[in-house]
């Protein structure tokens, strides 16, 4: 079945290349510098001078500072900003910050570069600069070494963090139960004696601000747009989750792994799971979903192709949760047709035109350089499932995250914001019907911080993809 897709050729061109081996990695590289080139040329700043060294120099685009003509992230900026934004991304403070002036515009210089945060990362962001491309501190522990006088701390301090960084991922349950403690904040701001009208407009603005912010007070809807969504109830959102559960199912059944016009296969010759292939096939489903949302297809095909960089991959292994049995901790894949007759020539047991495997099942057949990023989504599937989301509430959360637009620069970002506002009161009225308007609240604090998480893994996860077995 042939897909005219008008999405496709922008953005699925790029995802191609970023899924590569180490083998076309260099050409990834110069691909991506010679788009980004242009950009920095449109800026008035970017006038290249040379130093003393004989180096070229520009104005640095987020504060003006002299820079070295060399890219950072994927944008051109001086040492100064570029610290800083690796510093927010690595600390996960993107999200928090808040302009100062509440006009987003504040003035950055070299003189008050430190005076407004969210404004100095809103212009990294401009400059073309991408939190995926900045290594965590473990990654660049392991490819450029520990820094100087680093290891011998490193050394007494190795075995208590790897104590606490692996109870924090082995063992969700922990996590769960701080997460307990804070739910009786958000009662005192709920008043049971209200009315339940009266307790969901307070926990309309409340579950707004825990989901996007992870912080109460931080995003408020004003009374016209409370107006102007006044329509939205949980029996639409009830019909609309229905619609993604038949679309992603016809999805899967429409694109298989095994596609041999594509070139595409489940496996390796070696045996191993073909990585790539898969992801690319997973991002396509995703796709091929949103190809019927009239809020994403109403946008500039610029700004449909910048959401997907961002957020496709997230939105992808959240459809894939629906699939997770927390019981037996494994996931029960519907088999399109294709796929079926390739498993069963290739001996791999598969019932009822369904495949069953757990984390035990895929690690033998995977690159070792990924298996970390693997135990970690499964990880997050284990988390996930004790949250205790609905799966009609899963749906909507695949569209929350897609309009999600923290690290994007857009060109109609008030129309993404509406639509991201309007799924979430979609997914507030969904959560509230089954958990109560407290309990809405409570399951966006924690969808905050894990989806957060599962971001992170994903960035890590396409770094390793673009350089594995380097």
């Amino acid at each position: 079945m042939v897909l005219a897709d008008p999405i496709m050729p922008m953005w699925h061109h790029e995802n191609e290349k970023v899924w590569k081996s180490q083998s076309e990695k260099s050409e990834f590289h110069k691909s991506k510098n010679y788009q980004e080139t242009p950009q920095l040329e449109a800026n008035p700043v970017q006038q290249s001078e040379e130093t003393s060294t004989g180096k070229s120099t520009i104005d640095c685009p987020v504060c003006g500072d002299t820079a070295i003509a060399h890219f950072h992230y994927g944008g051109m900026c001086c040492y100064s900003c570029k610290a800083f934004f690796r510093r927010v991304v690595n600390t996960y403070k993107a999200t928090k910050y808040k302009c100062r002036s509440g006009t987003g515009q504040c003035d950055v210089s070299l003189a008050n570069r430190r005076s407004c945060q969210a404004c100095r990362y809103k212009k990294c962001i401009a400059a073309g600069m991408k939190p995926g491309l900045v290594l965590s501190d473990e990654q660049c522990s392991k490819r450029f070494g520990p820094r100087k006088g680093e290891a011998e701390e490193r050394s007494s301090v190795e075995t208590g963090n790897n104590i606490m960084e692996q109870e924090k991922i082995c063992n969700p349950m922990i996590r769960v139960e701080r997460e307990a403690a804070i739910e009786n904040e958000f009662a005192v701001l709920i008043d049971n004696e209200k009315s339940y009208e009266e307790q969901k407009k307070i926990g309309r603005t409340l579950f707004l601000s825990l989901i996007s912010t992870g912080s109460v007070n931080a995003q408020k809807i004003s009374e016209e747009q409370l107006e102007k969504l006044n329509g939205l109830d949980e029996n639409l959102a009830m019909m609309l989750s229905f619609q993604i559960d038949r679309q992603l199912s016809n999805a899967r059944k429409f694109l298989p792994f095994c596609q041999p016009s594509k070139q595409r296969q489940l496996f390796l010759p070696t045996g191993q799971v073909n990585t790539s292939d898969v992801l690319n096939t997973l991002v396509e489903q995703t796709v091929l979903l949103l190809k019927h949302n009239k809020h994403f297809t109403s946008l500039s095909k610029a700004d449909q192709t910048e959401l997907m960089e961002e957020n496709v991959m997230v939105a992808s292994l959240i459809s894939c949760f629906q699939l997770y049995n927390q019981k037996h901790k494994n996931i029960t894949w519907p088999l399109a047709e294709a796929d079926f007759m390739y498993l069963r020539t290739s001996n791999i047991k598969a019932s009822n035109t369904r495949a069953t495997f757990g984390l035990q099942d895929v690690l033998p057949r995977i690159d070792s350089e990924l298996k970390k990023e693997i135990i970690k989504i499964f990880d997050f599937f284990e988390y996930f499932s004790l949250i205790g989301v609905p799966k009609p509430a899963l749906n909507l959360i695949i569209l929350v995250v897609i309009f999600s637009h923290d690290n994007c620069n857009l060109e109609d970002k008030k129309s993404v914001e509406e639509h991201r506002c309007r799924y979430l009161l979609l997914l507030f009225e969904c959560l509230s019907q089954t958990e109560g308007v407290l309990g809405a609240c409570n399951i966006a604090y924690k969808l905050h911080g894990v989806l957060h998480d599962l971001d992170r893994i994903c960035q890590l996860l396409g770094q390793k993809m673009v350089c594995v077995k380097e």
